[in-house]
Formats: C-alpha cells, sequence, structure tokens
C-alpha cells in the first residue's frame, strides 16, 4: 500500500514551532501553520500515531480547528475521486491501469481518513463533527472493500462514540445494521461474532421487536439453515427498501458531500451483495454434490436463479441471466451442456488436482 501524498515528509519550511502552554490545544500546531508556504501543506501534516508528538507538528491533527481543515482537504481529494473514476465508470471498468489508479486512490482516501480518527481519537472529540467523521470512515471503507479498516472503525464507533455524543444520530440504524452485516460477511459461514455483536447492540441500538431486528435476524437464520430461497427473498430490492434512507435506483452512490449522500445506502447494499456472493458460492457447491443435471426451463430455472440469488442488489451493476452463469461454470469446468437438449446441463464432479 503507497503512502499517501507525502504523510512521512517532514512539514513545510517556515512552519512555526508549536506552542508551549497550558489549556486545551496546549503544544498543538496552530492551524495558521498549514497554510504557509506554495504546497498544499495538508499533504504533509504529520499522523499523530507514527509521530507519536515526537515529530514537528506530530500533534496538529489533535487541534480542532485542524481537523475540520484536514476534513475539507480529504473532501476535495474525495470529490476529485468520484469525478475521475465513478461518473466515468464505463471507462474505468474496460482500462486495467486505471483500475489499478482507482484502487490506490481508494487506499489513500480511506488512509487520510484513518489519520483523522486519530487525531480525533487523541483530542478526545465526540460532537458532531467527530461522529460524522467516523461514519463516513465506516461507509468508505466498505464501498472500497477495506474490511479491516471496517473492522477498526466499528470497534470506536459502535457503541462507545454513540454513545458520549449528543442526538440526533441521522445514521445510527443504518451503521447497525451495517456493523451487523459486515460481522457476516467476515466471519461466514460462522456467526458467532455476529450473536456477539447483536447481544452488544440489542435493545440500545437495535430494539426488539422492530423491522430491522426482525430482518437481520431471520437473514442469519436464513444462512444458518442453508434456506438460500428465503435469503434471496430476505435481500431482494423489494425488502432492502425499507431500511434505505433513499429510493433504489441507478443513482444511489456516494457523493463528496457526505450531508444527504447515498453513503449509507451503498455501503449496506455493498454488504449485502458481498453476502449475497458469499452465500451463492456455497449453495452450488451443494447443488452440486446433489444433483447430476439441471434445468433452465420454468420451475427448475427459476428455483435455481432464487437459489443463487443472482440479481444485483448494487444499482450500477449488470444483471447477469442464468444462463450467462452457467456459462461461466461450464468456463471452470463444473457442468457441460447437454446433447440435443438445450437449457440442460450436466454437473461434472469436482477435479482434484
Amino acid at each position: 500500500m503507497s503512502r499517501p501524498y507525502g504523510s512521512s515528509a517532514q512539514p513545510s519550511r517556515g512552519a512555526k514551532p508549536r506552542g508551549r502552554g497550558r489549556g486545551r490545544g496546549a503544544g498543538l500546531a496552530s492551524s495558521d501553520t498549514w497554510r504557509k508556504g506554495n504546497t498544499r501543506p495538508m499533504e504533509y501534516i504529520a499522523s499523530v500515531s507514527r509521530s507519536s508528538g515526537l515529530e514537528k507538528d506530530g500533534n496538529a491533527l489533535k487541534n480542532f480547528k485542524v481537523q475540520e481543515e484536514y476534513r475539507q482537504f480529504i473532501d476535495e481529494k474525495l470529490g476529485a475521486f468520484w469525478t475521475e473514476y465513478v461518473n466515468d465508470s464505463g471507462k474505468a471498468k474496460q482500462d486495467v491501469n486505471r483500475s489499478r489508479l482507482r484502487k490506490s486512490s481508494e487506499e489513500n482516501i480511506l488512509i487520510l481518513f484513518r489519520k483523522l480518527r486519530e487525531g480525533i481519537f487523541s483530542s478526545k472529540r465526540t460532537d458532531r463533527f467527530a461522529l460524522e467523521a467516523y461514519e463516513t470512515s465506516l461507509f468508505l471503507s466498505v464501498i472500497f472493500a477495506s474490511p479491516i479498516q471496517t473492522t477498526a472503525v466499528i470497534s470506536h464507533l459502535v457503541p462507545d462514540l454513540y454513545l458520549s455524543s449528543r442526538p440526533p444520530h441521522q445514521h445510527r440504524q443504518s451503521v447497525t445494521l451495517i456493523s451487523l452485516l459486515h460481522s457476516l460477511v467476515v466471519s461466514y459461514p460462522s456467526q458467532r461474532h455476529f450473536n456477539q455483536c447483536l447481544v452488544r447492540l440489542v435493545p440500545n441500538f437495535l430494539e426488539r421487536p422492530s423491522d430491522a431486528h426482525t430482518w437481520i435476524t431471520s437473514l442469519a437464520q436464513s444462512l444458518r439453515s442453508l434456506n438460500y430461497v428465503r435469503f434471496e427473498g430476505l435481500t431482494s430490492s423489494s425488502v432492502l427498501s425499507q431500511f434505505l434512507d433513499r429510493p433504489l435506483s441507478n443513482k444511489t452512490g456516494l457523493t463528496s458531500d457526505p450531508v444527504g449522500s447515498g453513503m449509507p445506502d451503498l455501503a449496506l447494499l455493498t454488504l449485502v451483495d458481498h453476502l449475497r456472493k458469499r452465500a451463492r458460492d456455497k449453495t452450488w457447491t451443494m447443488i452440486r454434490s446433489s444433483y447430476r443435471e439441471l434445468s433452465l426451463h420454468k420451475e427448475g430455472g427459476e428455483w435455481l436463479s432464487k437459489s443463487l440469488a443472482l440479481p444485483p442488489t448494487l444499482p450500477r451493476d449488470t444483471e447477469i441471466t442464468l444462463e450467462e452463469w452457467m456459462k461461466g461454470r461450464y468456463k471452470d469446468g463444473h457442468v457441460k451442456p447437454k446433447e440435443g437438449a438445450e437449457g440442460k446441463w450436466i454437473v461434472c464432479n469436482l477435479q482434484v488436482r
């Protein structure tokens, strides 16, 4: 993973020494320090954890004003990323090198947010700004597929930061469901971690009874019982819509402005999509071991499509037909077309290498 924007570099020349006075902000660099020079000083601000306060201006991100300016700096990076890669997603998919650049940009944005969280945590800040920074970090870590960062954010956000910050907590239900879905995905097929999270979050964060509680526990139960047809129904667009901030559409996505953006929805849908892929792999293994022949006609095809949870949950994803998916398994050596019988496939034995 590359270092973001010269994060290990020394502060710009001409920066004033940090103060030695007492009180809040004592020993912290003034935000004016980061406006000096011709370079973008925020790119060189030191990480609290790496400097341990020993590097020059190493405590700058403990300063509330610096945190807020740094957050604006991250927003500029995020907005540029979204314009460059997401609004032109078709081009990104066609260019392998462009996809690598996109992934590198995602990682760098997450690193910037991690540095900001370190400053917030070290300064013991628990106001609305702190909550928004942690929530946005969580949503982006899921959207950018960084489960390690997701776990790190959740450990501070739920329940500690919510309990220490004043309401309103607009995204608390979304964050709660995202936390539980994350535990299902990273530990699949085990649900031990999920059960531990559920005990920790009920009833303060997830009321019982409630639609959200019924849904997430039913989802987990369908996975435990290997009832993948029910699982597909619980993760369908019609069911998911009741837990989203805005209706599902192909415009559901991320913006550089966290207020009113689609980040919570996109993060939740992303985790559901990951879980469906995990369940699909398990279902396919079971089907291969149970059937010698599969039919894509009528009832058989409908049952197979539901069992595999093929319809996409992410609005920008292209729907794949059952026949297209089976052709992919043919390339994998899992099935082969039955001669003289269109729409029927012979299941091949798993090859052991």
